[in-house]
């Protein structure tokens, strides 16, 4: 494993076509690695790709659906052709809507759980198998959710698949020691910017007012993309001699009082996400 910025290595993300992985593709970018990025639709990862480029980037954008083992192994086999052994594996991906469980159909249910869990384990296992081909260190990221740990109503098997990607991510820590590789979870609490975080937002499905009785909307403080890109990158650039097991990110509460009501917090929500033009 190199030490210092780039060093020369390269990393792979799933889910890189929009919000954290894309920004997550552009830090890496910055910071001397070269890129490879995954995701289901290659129209987004085109976009991505082009940010790069237009930065004097190298970036390699591969379709990927990372609950299909061919399409991982798919993946893998093309970028290292291009850029050698990944030596960091974001896992990133993800997908999910709102409701209660008995609202969801079984292949909506499977989608959530095999893109978040299953399919972190294959891109792990694969990433593995490439760094211990080519006798180098490296880490494996798992990005998870606060609902991973936060009984979040409404949300279930996006919660659970978190919760399994997590427990997967300690066991498998275990499984590694002495091996060079290390394995990290970045947990992340409340972001904007998050692809079907938006298309909940937009569609007004997001149980708000539930949440928030239920303690998990304290504030109205939210994260960007950027301040999860930040910690990722923190997480694979330490020197060899330590890691971080677990990272856990989540907004501050915005300065002043905080809302006392629900009518107060959506209040202080619209006024966020209402540009300051039209804003009365």
């Amino acid at each position: 494993m190199s030490k210092g910025r780039g060093g020369g290595r390269a990393v792979a993300i799933s889910g890189a076509g929009t919000g954290i992985g894309q920004v997550a593709a552009l830090r890496f970018a910055s910071a001397g690695w070269s890129v490879a990025i995954g995701g289901r639709r290659v129209e987004r990862l085109e976009d991505t790709k082009s940010l790069l480029e237009n930065r004097g980037a190298q970036c390699i954008a591969h379709q990927l659906d990372v609950s299909d083992g061919d399409s991982v192994e798919t993946f893998f086999s093309a970028v290292e052709a291009e850029v050698g052994t990944i030596s960091a594996v974001i896992n990133n991906a993800a997908t999910a809507r709102y409701g209660p469980l008995q609202s969801f159909s079984h292949d909506e249910i499977a989608l959530e759980v095999s893109t978040k869990l299953t399919g972190s384990l294959m891109m792990a296992a694969r990433g593995i198998r490439g760094m211990q081909a080519a006798s180098v260190g490296g880490d494996v990221v798992f990005i998870t959710s606060a609902a991973a740990v936060w009984p979040w109503p409404e949300h279930l098997p996006y919660a659970a698949a978190n919760a399994g990607a997590e427990h997967a991510a300690r066991i498998l820590r275990l499984e590694l020691e002495g091996s060079g590789i290390r394995v990290g979870t970045l947990r992340v609490g409340e972001t904007l910017g998050t692809e079907f975080g938006n298309r909940g937002i937009e569609m007004g499905v997001m149980p708000h007012d539930l949440w928030f009785r239920r303690g998990l909307l304290r504030h109205a403080g939210l994260m960007k993309p950027d301040n999860v890109a930040d910690a990722i990158i923190a997480m694979v650039s330490l020197p060899p001699e330590y890691q971080y097991d677990l990272i856990s990110v989540s907004p501050t509460a915005p300065t002043g009082p905080q809302p006392a009501t629900f009518e107060e917090w959506q209040h202080v929500m619209i006024e966020a996400f209402t540009p300051p033009d039209e804003q009365p």
